[in-house]
């Protein structure tokens, strides 16, 4: 099975190298390829069962042993084998159409993992982005980052380095590994144009009712399931939490260290507890920023999602209400927001459904610095889309769409997909959730049929033990997945024996870590010295 066949598109785009790989990317893709076409004969079919639970997970000799927290987490360690970097700041920067934060080092490498452990000759590129300053010490250990498919992990890394929390990096490098199959590593390509269309707008068509709107989008999903399924065979099962985990321990094998310490922002925190479970002690530090519930089925996942993004979204609303003539939105925020949903919803609002809407405004939130001309830009966008101005919202979509949904994202949330919902359900969960959530609910239930006929791999059961006490951010005005996933993991925590300290922050924005100095500086001090001395439970001013 050869590497081509992952991107090969069902239109006519470049089997591997697009206009977003870089050189450096395109010199490894091709030597990737050749390996592939050559070294590649017979596949297993089917998914990759993956390591067993908790030993070294095929690293060289036995894994540390993991079945209870030692008193103090080893010392990280500094790569003894590092990867080829390469300054990339301008590049990174001008692919997510921001500005390079000042003052630092940005360089890109990217890292060959096997897309199948069992066949390790076929591999894939992982995209790596490290971030450093002129203060970081040269034999410091870096601290690994993902934000798994909430965005690429390389634009939360720009989202930290340019924020509060880039402290932390005057002590640490950090390295931010990007999903596989999306686009700053080897691109899935597997969608149609049309498929891709009914999924950013979730199924709606001017003029046509709620049933024919959850009808289309199942019949889309079911043709990118069957189109995926088709371009990937017979790896389109090697995309979901238990294959990230996996990159991250090709990453620790090609630096040669015993441990790597964690950084899992938002789903990311689904990949780092992943890699807990299934590579037991090679774990040395577990930082979970604004946690997603680990293990939770469809229906509860999204569930939770409408209840928490809801939340962000009235929390964004007053604190711009706050700001005076700063907020174009003034005192009646969710009031607003919810007439450009409406208008998107009846197609009054220009080119852009409700669906992309509400992404636009989620996504512009998530990334917004913590500052009134960051809020107040947000707003601006909103209130100019309900007065018919739509420009300025549409480019928030268009960011949105390519931070959020490309095909390697949907392939890798339907990968992990646990109790799928019955199309037949969709109708009762609009009506309930939005009763409740009358901005996010209806979004919410129809998302979930975005995987409507996908096969699912093997789940990741959770980890019985935690090598180190992990460290748990709190944030309830995340506008990505909401605030309350950290809650979902207190009976993993029970079951595990163990006990995280809790940081809690509570503004608005993607990444607690990323806007915070105090939560910058408790991570330094979970990375330097694990357990924490202090309370269990603590605050950062928001």
């Amino acid at each position: 099975m050869a590497l081509g066949r992952y991107i090969v598109p069902r239109g006519t785009r470049s089997p591997v190298i697009s206009e977003h790989t870089t050189p450096w990317r395109r010199r490894l893709l091709v030597a990737s390829v050749a390996a592939a076409l050559v070294g590649v004969s017979a596949c297993a079919v089917g998914p990759n069962p993956g390591p067993p639970l908790v030993p070294g997970g095929g690293g060289a000799g036995p894994a540390p042993a993991s079945s209870s927290a030692p008193a103090k987490a080893p010392t990280l360690q500094k790569p003894a084998h590092d990867l080829a970097w390469e300054a990339c700041g301008p590049k990174i920067a001008g692919d997510y159409r921001t500005a390079a934060p000042s003052g630092l080092r940005i360089d890109c490498a990217d890292l060959p993992s096997a897309i199948n452990p069992d066949r390790p000759q076929s591999t894939l590129s992982v995209g790596m982005t490290r971030i450093s300053t002129p203060q970081t010490p040269a034999d410091a250990a870096p601290l690994v980052l993902t934000s798994g498919t909430d965005m690429p992990s390389s634009r939360t890394l720009l989202l930290l380095a340019s924020g509060s929390g880039r402290t932390l990096l005057d002590k640490h490098p950090v390295v931010a590994v990007d999903r596989r199959g999306i686009p700053q590593s080897t691109p899935v390509d597997c969608l149609t144009r049309a498929d891709r269309h009914t999924y950013a707008d979730n199924g709606l068509t001017r003029g046509t009712s709620q049933d024919r709107r959850i009808s289309d989008l199942a019949g889309a999903a079911g043709e990118a399931a069957d189109g995926c399924t088709e371009t990937l065979s017979p790896d389109q099962l090697a995309f979901g939490i238990r294959s990230a985990a996996s990159d991250l321990e090709t990453l620790r094998k090609r630096w040669a260290v015993p441990q790597l310490g964690l950084i899992g922002v938002g789903e990311g925190s689904d990949v780092a507890i992943a890699y807990s479970a299934l590579y037991g002690g090679r774990t040395g530090r577990i930082i979970l920023d604004t946690p997603t519930p680990f293990g939770a089925n469809a229906r509860d996942t999204a569930a939770a999602r409408a209840t928490g993004v809801q939340a962000a979204l009235t929390t964004f609303s007053q604190r711009c209400s706050v700001l005076g003539p700063a907020c174009a939105l003034g005192a009646s925020g969710a009031s607003v927001i919810a007439d450009v949903l409406a208008k998107g919803r009846t197609g009054h609002l220009g080119p852009l459904s409700d669906t992309e809407a509400l992404a636009a405004i989620t996504t512009g939130i998530a990334l917004a610095p913590n500052s009134p001309e960051g809020i107040g830009g947000v707003a601006s966008a909103i209130a100019a889309a309900d007065r018919g101005d739509t420009g300025g919202l549409a480019d928030l979509a268009g960011r949105a769409d390519a931070l959020r949904l490309t095909d390697g994202q949907i392939v890798a949330d339907c990968n992990d997909v646990t109790g799928p919902v019955s199309q037949n359900e969709i109708a009762n969960l609009i009506t309930t959730w939005s009763k409740s959530n009358p901005l996010t609910g209806a979004d919410a239930a129809l998302s979930l049929m975005r995987c409507n006929g996908w096969a699912a791999g093997e789940a990741v059961a959770p980890p019985s033990t935690f090598p180190v006490a992990p460290l748990v951010l709190s944030n309830p005005g995340d506008p990505i997945n909401g605030g309350t996933g950290a809650t979902g993991l207190d009976a993993l925590f029970t079951r595990a024996r163990t006990s995280p300290v809790s940081v809690s922050w509570n503004g608005v924005g993607y990444s607690a870590l990323a806007r915070s100095s105090c939560v910058a500086d408790v991570v330094a001090d979970y990375v330097a010295s694990t357990p924490l001395a202090g309370p269990s439970e603590r605050g950062c001013p928001s």
